[in-house]
């Protein structure tokens, strides 16, 4: 383990800076890339476009270049300085959230995106009394014609778009053929290109018009949007390269947050640029709710439940949808319907916006109603398909590669959250018939559960319960999400070991024990087998490490949770597409590797979400619930490896600033609310010590002292006079509980690294 940390240690030395107060964050975030160090980088205009490339080289990728509603119009473009070709591969390459530039040795490049427009820019500079010219590179694209001031391309294969280049200053260009390509040149004080796509020449020829005119605007617009969602969510630790990598979470999540369909969150870059049910109610607490976007929030949840089946004679009847595309609409699973129940629950727990509950609870009603009529067996169980959970792999699309059918249990914990929040929903809105007959239903699942599922020799909850009512055993992560169904809290502990010790690398969680017969090590391992057969049997997923992490935490294991926490921090800012996680990751480093090589999309939004959700609610310890009255419940686990942190974050309708300070054995707390409106009533959790209850107003602080076993609370006016003041003892009970749980902890490790 000491190896991986100091490998960590050695990435992270580059990127860590000292940030200078007269910059804005999105200056201050920028991550230089050295010559030869192919990255990836990726940009979205927010609404159904984006650009993916390679820092150092032309992208070869299928997917690179620009990709515009699920399809690509080039894949990379090619400079030219008088007459001599660009060669990427000597530039120093710099990726912020808002640009990428190259520095050559006698000029600059720059590529943008700018938000609900589909024009990119490709600024130049450096280059007064030259000539400098582009060719757009791609199988899909063939050049037109030029005229003085704009040169035309169709799409080769799709009718219906048109592809125009001009400078961004205007004014008049020349083309010509060159290895078989055709150049638009102009002279360097028109200081770059435009490439814009629509649906005609004219339009088109608008479009450039317009960006040439306000492409200042769409500039500042844009930066000023990420500027403002950082400095609504600012944190200031010890730990630079922490505050750094969650920042590009933060903004790269949001870049994958659309307009295609509706509105909803791309599930991953490159080619899951579409919505996905699932995907999207497991990322929406941590790109919209933590963040405080609840505004965001709210939209895609009316989107989506626009797509919910209306047809009482289909199976699917109640269901959102599993995928949306701009031209399809599926419905194969199980999970993303109650994903979205619980989502909403959530979103009111954070904005206290219980009206949306008045205008959805129709879409709520047939969520449940229809697995009841089609799904619901007699003990209260879901049952599904084999493929219909989040292990979802098909060979020839037919065959499942990791069986789940037909009552897996994370269906079962989902459905029981459902069923819960549907009560709470019917409840609210004065439906008590439907949530007397929903709490019948969750009262059986719930007392069925253990007695069908919980193995407490084996320290295990089956994977599902087949067909024939046979408990399958496999050790997968999935029985993390069901935990909250089991009673005694040591069999939870022991449960969460073992997945941790059996499924748990420093990089992931993978998706099958490497003691099972069926485990592969490696996704992509074309001279073995099909990368769908490891896809769901081995394979890691980092958004697994989001549950993984938070029932570590929850067993006071707070230092283990935040090692491999660290370890995505590295991912996001030296490891792969630059500010992203990946979706996947080998199990086992490859040979001669000392790390794991990463698979799948390589900005996937479930991965992002969970590190963010986890950061907040888990370490900051930060839950608010505003589904009543405005409560919070505070329940801190800042790492010891945190001398300091500071936040700001959005709460309720205001926000809320917290600074944390840790000086040998003593730790100090301060919680300060700004615009609140009511008072929040705080429940305050700290391990050893007896949940104590205050009432805190806007513009009061809550300070909060830690010393030894000694606990001191206080509230105090703005000006600092004591408003009140509690002290407390650690609760011997809770301290022999903790020795207790300690046993059970003792000596763990990851998951071990076979070679």
């Amino acid at each position: 383990m000491i190896k991986y940390l100091a490998l960590f240690i050695i990435f992270m030395l580059p990127t860590i800076s000292v940030a200078r107060p007269d910059t804005r964050m999105i200056d201050q975030m920028a991550i230089s890339v050295g010559i030869h160090k192919n990255r990836e980088f990726a940009y979205t205009d927010k609404e159904s476009g984006y650009f993916y490339g390679r820092t150092d080289r032309e992208g070869k990728d299928y997917f690179s270049g620009w990709n515009v509603n699920r399809e690509r119009v080039f894949k990379d473009y090619k400079l030219m300085v008088d007459n001599h070709l660009v060669d990427r591969k000597i530039a120093e390459v710099t990726v912020a959230p808002h640009f990428i530039k190259r520095r050559y040795i006698d000029f600059q490049e720059e590529l943008r995106m700018f938000d609900y427009k589909k024009v990119l820019s490709i600024k130049l500079r450096n280059l007064t009394g030259k000539k400098v010219a582009i060719a757009l590179l791609g199988e899909r694209i063939a050049f037109s014609k030029a005229e003085e001031k704009e040169a035309f391309y169709k799409m080769a294969e799709i009718p219906g778009y048109t592809i125009a280049v001009s400078a961004i200053k205007g004014g008049k260009l020349n083309s010509f053929k060159r290895d078989g390509l055709v150049f638009v040149e102009i002279n360097a004080e028109q200081e770059g290109f435009f490439i814009a796509l629509d649906s005609s020449e004219v339009s088109v020829t608008k479009l450039l018009e317009s960006a040439q005119k306000e492409h200042e605007e769409w500039t500042s617009r844009r930066e000023t949007r990420m500027e403002k969602l950082l400095r609504r969510n600012h944190f200031e630790t010890s730990d630079p390269a922490l505050d750094l990598a969650l920042q590009w979470n933060i903004l790269s999540l949001d870049a994958l947050v659309t307009k295609q369909t509706g509105d909803g969150i791309y599930a991953g870059l490159p080619w899951f640029n579409d919505y996905w049910g699932r995907d999207m109610f497991i990322s929406l607490p941590g790109t919209s709710l933590v963040t405080g976007e609840f505004d965001v929030a709210r939209k895609i949840l009316l989107s989506f439940a626009q797509f919910q089946n209306l047809d009482e004679s289909s199976k699917y009847f109640g269901r959102v949808p599993n995928r949306v595309r701009p031209d399809e609409v599926i419905y194969n699973t199980t999970d993303a319907t109650p994903r979205f129940v619980i989502a909403l629950l959530e979103y009111i727990k954070y904005s206290g916006d219980s009206r949306l509950v008045e205008q959805l609870y129709p879409v709520i009603k047939r969520s449940i109603d229809g697995p009841l009529r089609y799904w619901v067996d007699e003990k209260g169980y879901l049952q599904h398909e084999d493929a219909d959970t989040w292990m979802d792999a098909k060979k020839d699309g037919k065959i499942p590669f990791s069986p789940r059918g037909n009552r897996a249990n994370d269906i079962q914990a989902l459905w029981f959250e459902q069923l819960r929040a549907g009560i709470y929903f019917a409840t609210l809105t004065k439906n008590i018939d439907d949530a007397k007959r929903w709490e019948n239903v969750a009262r059986k699942l719930k007392e069925n559960f253990e007695k069908d599922f919980l193995s407490k020799e084996k320290n295990i909850v089956a994977d599902r319960l087949t067909a024939e009512g046979k408990a399958d055993f496999s050790v997968r992560p999935n029985q993390l999400f069901a935990l909250d169904l089991i009673q005694e809290r040591d069999n939870k502990l022991r449960i969460t070991r073992r997945v941790w010790e059996d499924l748990v690398y420093p990089w992931g969680v993978a998706s099958l024990s490497y003691k099972e017969k069926n485990f592969h090590s490696r996704h992509e391992y074309p001279e073995k087998y099909h990368k769908d057969e490891a896809y769901h049997n081995g394979t890691v997923w980092l958004w697994n490490n989001g549950i993984a992490m938070q029932r570590m935490v929850e067993a006071g294991q707070k230092e283990a949770a935040y090692r491999l926490f660290t370890n995505m921090s590295t991912q996001t800012l030296n490891i792969g597409a630059v500010g992203c996680l990946s979706e996947l990751t080998d199990a086992l480093p490859r040979k001669g590797r000392s790390w794991v090589k990463l698979s799948g999309t390589f900005s996937q939004a479930w991965s992002s979400a969970e590190y963010l959700r986890v950061w907040y609610q888990s370490f900051l310890g930060f839950k608010p619930d505003a589904s009543s009255q405005k409560k919070f419940l505070i329940e801190p686990n800042i790492p010891a490896k945190l001398t300091k942190a500071s936040s700001k974050t959005v709460l309720f309708d205001g926000f809320l600033d917290m600074d944390f300070e840790r000086v040998g054995n003593k730790q100090h707390y301060s919680y300060s609310f700004r615009d609140i409106g009511a008072p929040v009533w705080i429940e305050l959790r700290l391990r050893g010590f007896l949940p104590l209850e205050v009432k805190l107003s806007s513009q009061q602080t809550l300070k909060i002292s830690l010393n030894g076993n000694l606990l001191q609370v206080k509230i105090c006016s703005l000006s600092g006079d004591l408003l009140y003041k509690q002290e407390a003892q650690k609760d011997s009970k809770e301290a022999a509980k903790i020795r207790h749980e300690e046993k059970i902890f003792d000596r763990l490790t990851f998951c071990p690294v076979i070679k």
